[in-house]
């Protein structure tokens, strides 16, 4: 007889609905599985069959076929073993066939018959919806995961027998009430009032915070790059419930643990890492870093020392915050909607400008900061030369993280500065609203600087913002200054 239930898999970052068919008919004993498999999915075999004599069932002499469409999509994983085992249950009319009409199954079989988490079920699930089935049934251990999911009946199972008795009626699942979203608690990062001095680097990261805007850092060893950087997820407001549930779908499919519930994501990979895993790809195709921090910042620290390949692949996802990954069997785009927050020595051995200390030659330098090419340059919103703490800067007053997260959360109560470091070049002149005089000071300023059409664009997205901080509906000069101010790169060779 033949039976149907549907299932899913990952094809590359969104999840696809799998018709899991069973056909048992008479003929040789064979047991065979088709449809573009996995080594994980081929041995789904053993699994299912062992699991299934703990529901009193044993094969019988017949031909079972088990079929995975569409065939020329790759299945991986093992959630299959789940759909599979009911599957074949019903081929043999083991339970009331009609019950799981426009349900949907998955999970990992345990020898002794228990449900084990299936990886990247929520994409899988999302796209299940969307497909309108209404039912499905998991294993407990993904409920967490699964939970803000409206508009489906969930179900979570323990165990192969337990499902059974339920499709027997012999038994009832409780279905998984929805779970209203609410951000955990703030992760501990620094605090700004940790940080002496500094207040140019500070301004800056709240403006970043406010309009989403991509930053770097450039100055001596020491002088507290890397901790500004990190101080900025102190300031960061939390992810609405979509962004949640967007991130929360990305480290499913990657089947990585989510931390910091219902906070942007932080990722600051080493220097020596690959080009596949920062960037993302691989054999089999997964997510980088890039696309990990989506919603979130990916920090590049000491960015002269990552690979050239590398560095240049950001430039796609910091212009048009997506990645495109080619394969002979098609292009996959993952999201990479990440703030990036970079910090840079100005010398190979970080202590320029201090002759005392740095011995590195002009030609050293040039050739250092000189991995970060102009096309990525362009692509930070703000450039920032750090100084090191001198003795004056202990007695400077100091502002905690919690009073700047509180101008910014009020500015995005008002919708003001949510994105503005995502708006494109073509509306970027509209959206930056001034009058006759400031946009003439911005074109002279321009020329002034010598900045290229995306530096300008960069320049008017920072204003809006600051303009936004201080409750201004119109972009003013002071705004326009100030953005200039927030774009140095002199340590380039190119003016300040």
């Amino acid at each position: 007889m033949y039976y149907s239930v549907k299932s899913g898999t990952i094809d590359g970052m969104k999840g696809a609905v799998v018709n899991v068919e069973v056909d048992a008919s008479n003929g040789m004993p064979y047991f065979s599985m088709v449809g573009y498999l996995s080594h994980e999915v081929r041995e789904a075999k053993e699994r299912v069959i062992a699991a299934l004599r703990t529901v009193g069932f044993t094969l019988p002499p017949k031909r079972i076929t088990v079929s995975l469409s569409p065939a020329d999509l790759k299945k991986a994983g093992a959630s299959f073993d789940f759909p599979i085992a009911i599957a074949v249950l019903g081929s043999f009319q083991f339970f009331p066939t009609k019950q799981l009409e426009n349900a949907f199954l998955a999970g990992e079989l345990g020898l002794e018959g228990s449900l084990r988490a299936a990886k990247g079920l929520l994409p899988m699930l999302l796209e299940a919806k969307n497909q309108g089935i209404t039912t499905c049934y998991i294993p407990v251990e993904n409920v967490s995961e699964v939970g803000s999911i409206t508009g489906m009946d969930i179900y979570p199972v323990e165990t192969l027998s337990q499902m059974v008795d339920y499709l027997r009626g012999i038994e009832t699942l409780e279905k998984l009430e929805h779970q209203t979203y609410t951000p955990g608690e703030r992760p501990d990062y620094p605090d700004f009032a940790d940080i002496k001095g500094q207040s140019l680097a500070k301004r800056a990261l709240e403006i970043a915070a406010a309009g989403r805007h991509n930053i770097l850092f450039i100055g001596p060893a020491g002088c507290g790059k890397t901790l500004l950087a990190h101080s900025l997820m102190s300031i960061i407001p939390p992810l609405t419930e979509k962004e949640n549930q967007e991130v929360a779908s990305i480290y499913s499919a990657r089947g990585e643990p989510r931390k910091n519930h219902g906070y942007p994501p932080l990722r600051a990979p080493h220097h020596t890492i690959s080009y596949s895993a920062f960037l993302g790809g691989g054999n089999q195709l997964k997510a980088g870093e890039i696309t990990l921090a989506h919603k979130g910042v990916l920090l590049i620290d000491e960015m002269p020392e990552f690979r050239r390949n590398c560095l240049e692949g950001l430039r796609e996802p910091m212009q048009n915050h997506h990645i495109a990954i080619s394969r002979t069997n098609g292009t996959f785009e993952f999201p990479a909607d990440a703030m990036i927050v970079a910090t840079a020595n100005p010398c190979p051995c970080g202590n320029y400008p201090d002759m005392n200390k740095c011995h590195c030659t002009e030609i050293d330098r040039k050739r250092y900061v000189g991995k970060i090419t102009k096309p990525l340059i362009e692509r930070f919103d703000m450039i920032i030369n750090v100084g090191k703490v001198c003795e004056q800067d202990f007695d400077e007053p100091v502002e905690k993280s919690e009073q700047i997260y509180k101008r910014i959360i009020n500015r995005r109560n008002t919708g003001k500065s949510a994105a503005n470091g995502r708006i494109s070049s073509s509306e970027i002149e509209n959206a930056c609203k001034m009058n006759a005089e400031t946009k003439r000071f911005s074109i002279r300023l321009m020329h002034l600087r010598e900045f290229s059409m995306r530096e300008y664009h960069n320049m008017l997205r920072v204003a809006k913002t600051i303009a936004d901080l201080d409750g201004q509906e119109e972009v003013q000069i002071k705004h326009i200054s100030e953005a200039a101010q927030l774009y140095d790169t002199s340590a380039f060779g190119q003016g300040g």
